[in-house]
């Protein structure tokens, strides 16, 4: 239990009183207090785990707090953006390019490199590597030699006491963000970096920050970045920390708050980054609490997270699951200003959705027997208002888009059904038709307002199962004019293939120019023999295809002559650029001409 303390205590309509602490020493007793209370380290470790914390030390104190032009560019619109949520709120992603290089997150270096690729280059190699550990930039070939000269001695990253992953990258104006999960024998913060790019030949940092905890999510609006992390609580080092990433200081006890029963052990870590303006002092919020991912919209930013509940009091089972979302204003300086419990669990950010002052959640429940789905309308205190619950007995959400005062959902057990939900009255939503098909789409992608794209799993039964099984890639197209009778127009599926886009929304490029997509498309078959030796015949690849006419046209299919996979695609000019790896892990670029 924390202590009560005024004069700050926020109360919601949602049940939550949130307080403040009047010194940094009743923080530190209040973390000493949880950690004591829930002394099984391994148990406290998975719970942390489970309701999306992260299990990490806490990075140590400093003293002080911290806070260009673009480059030769090919015009406007002609290469690819992030594929986004809500327009004008920017995602960071694991490929970013400005139209004169392709910026690539190294996700398998423990040095935080980043791979920068000339798409006017003739090498498949990256025309340089950053390394955001010391911010240094050399040559493919540079690299691999210091890498080699240094292996030895390098101790710490040799048995994975410290190291440094890239998380996600931004670019902008000629300024190259790159967010970082930073892990040293401090503990793990969340590095800011920010790069002058507009000479490739010489690359500066302008600034960084960093914030207690592993990176979460973030979102970019205008020069503005907003970062959330999870710190896990430790004892030795109990407040986080935010700031100039040499020095990040405390972050001020009135900005710490606690509700008055906890059940997570660690703090939601949120800050305010202004990517322009280096010496002005970051804005940040922590409250006890945990994070699993967030949704922003212009205004607002919504950060949520999934607790269990069982009746010993621990907050993780196999039993029933109570959503958590908090807001927070970003209009005003990340205040909190409001929260709400739904029960359930959300499957991704596009399951919330902001809309003249209310917020939109879906969530699958299991009510004890079976999985049950829940729309729930919330108003702009997050109260909620309205719901249509317990749809599609015995199945789960794995996709949900809004358009205007509509919902569409898919779930999914043995078929995959489209629900048509009116949401024009808020206090009454109500389903209004659905229609069935085979396998299930993971992502929902409006092309107007009776035509929505789904991209999905292409699933077959299989007799040794007797159930459905993912063995492919499936597109569908669904006509909702008619939202009492909505109907499946056309489909294409890819037996035998596999994409990041099933997972991962940004996967899928969309070229406004030519109103057409193009997705990473794998190629995995097993030949099975008699004898027991079968063949495995793999390929990384892509798919270019648009919708003309209530129909899916395939423009072009590309198979790689290379075995692995294509993680990413960008388009700059008239070129397709696929992202993969080579036999040695090291990313390498191909290129494809449009057809």
């Amino acid at each position: 239990v924390i202590p009560k303390k005024d004069p700050d205590i926020l109360n919601f309509s949602g049940g939550l009183s949130l307080h403040t602490f009047s010194d940094h020493s009743e923080v530190e007793k209040a973390v000493k207090e949880i950690l004591s209370r829930n002394s099984d380290s391994d148990r406290r470790k998975g719970i942390a785990l489970e309701a999306g914390g992260s299990y990490d030390a806490s990075y140590s104190s400093g003293s002080s707090n911290g806070s260009s032009s673009g480059g030769d560019t090919a015009t406007a619109g002609s290469y690819s953006d992030t594929y986004k949520q809500v327009e004008g709120v920017d995602e960071a992603d694991i490929v970013k390019t400005d139209g004169r290089y392709i910026y690539v997150a190294d996700l398998n270096s423990a040095k935080g490199k980043v791979d920068i690729f000339d798409v006017n280059g003739k090498s498949d190699k990256p025309a340089a590597e950053l390394c955001v550990t010391d911010n240094s930039v050399s040559t493919p070939d540079e690299a691999a030699t210091a890498d080699e000269a240094d292996f030895d001695f390098d101790y710490e990253y040799y048995y994975g006491i410290c190291y440094t992953t890239v998380s996600e990258l931004y670019i902008i104006d000629g300024r190259l963000i790159v967010l970082s999960d930073d892990v040293q024998t401090e503990g793990v913060t969340t590095l800011i970096s920010v790069y002058d790019v507009s000479d490739i030949n010489n690359i500066t940092l302008l600034g960084s920050n960093r914030q207690s905890g592993s990176y979460i999510s973030s979102r970019m609006i205008g020069d503005e970045l907003y970062t959330v992390s999870s710190y896990y609580l430790n004892e030795e080092n109990p407040i986080p920390v935010c700031g100039n990433a040499d020095a990040p200081a405390r972050i001020d006890c009135g900005c710490i708050y606690a509700p008055e029963v906890t059940q997570t052990e660690s703090f939601l870590v949120a800050s305010r980054y202004n990517t322009l303006d280096y010496s002005s002092r970051t804005q940040s919020k922590a409250i006890l609490g945990a994070a699993s991912d967030v949704y922003c919209s212009l205004n607002n930013l919504y950060i949520y997270a999934t607790y269990y509940n069982n009746s010993d009091g621990w907050f993780y089972s196999s039993g029933d699951a109570t959503s958590r979302i908090i807001k927070m204003s970003l209009t005003d300086d990340l205040s909190f200003s409001g929260y709400a419990e739904v029960p359930g669990v959300i499957n991704d950010q596009y399951s919330l959705d902001e809309y003249n002052g209310t917020l939109r959640v879906a969530t699958t429940y299991y009510n004890g027997v079976y999985d049950e789905n829940n729309l729930y309308v919330l108003d702009e205190n997050l109260n909620i208002t309205g719901s249509v619950t317990g749809f599609a007995e015995n199945e789960s959400i794995k996709a949900v888009r809004y358009v205007g005062d509509t919902a569409y959902v898919i779930t999914y057990e043995q078929t995959d059904p489209l629900f048509v939900i009116d949401l024009s009255d808020p206090t009454s939503p109500t389903i209004l038709g659905e229609v069935k098909i085979t396998g299930f789409s993971t992502m929902l992608v409006p092309l107007d307002e009776n035509t929505i794209l789904g991209i999905g799993y292409y699933t077959q039964n299989e007799d040794y199962t007797y159930m459905e099984v993912q063995e492919g890639v499936k597109l569908a197209l669904f006509d909702v004019s008619d939202k009492l009778n909505p109907k499946v127009l056309d489909s294409a599926s890819y037996v035998d293939y596999y994409s990041s886009v099933t997972s991962e929304p940004k996967a899928l490029v969309y070229n406004p120019e030519r109103n057409d997509y193009v997705i990473p498309l794998n190629y995995w078959h097993y030949d099975h023999s008699y004898d027991g030796d079968g063949e495995i015949e793999v390929a990384g690849g892509m798919l270019n295809f648009k919708v003309e006419d209530g129909r899916i046209v395939q423009t072009y299919q590309y198979h790689a002559e290379y075995e692995n996979d294509v993680e990413r695609c960008v388009y700059v000019g008239d070129t397709v650029y696929l992202i993969h790896r080579d036999s040695d892990d090291e990313l390498r670029l191909d290129s494809v001409k449009y057809r």
